[in-house]
């Protein structure tokens, strides 16, 4: 049985959708959770600092305000000509309880 507090993410990456599960406080990031748990190639290669862009996600079904983008995130997107509010940095997404039932899709390297 589910924690009250229990966070279940689905990932979908290339045609695989994973179910994470974890509580708040478990991971500091998005990133950290899908990391340690499903296998993307290249994924979150500078481990957090919001620079490298590798760990961007489309944020699938989130109807609710996501934390406002710092300024690494904002100026890490903008050089990648990336101006979608649905494309995210996983890495700048503190896991809270917010994101229960969220739904996230790792963009490949290609897509902008």
């Amino acid at each position: 049985m589910p924690r009250t507090k229990d966070i279940c993410i689905t990932v979908l990456y290339q045609e695989d959708a994973y179910t994470l599960r974890a509580y708040e406080g478990e991971y500091r990031s998005l990133m950290e959770l899908i990391y340690d748990h499903v296998y993307a190639l290249a994924f979150g290669e500078c481990r957090g600092m919001g620079r490298c862009g590798t760990c961007r996600v489309q944020i699938m079904n989130h109807s609710g305000p996501l934390d406002s983008m710092d300024r690494n995130e904002t100026a890490t997107l903008q050089k990648m000509g990336i101006s979608s509010q649905n494309t995210r940095l996983a890495c700048q997404i503190p896991l809270t309880h917010a994101l229960h039932e969220l739904t996230v899709r790792i963009l490949e390297e290609d897509e902008i």
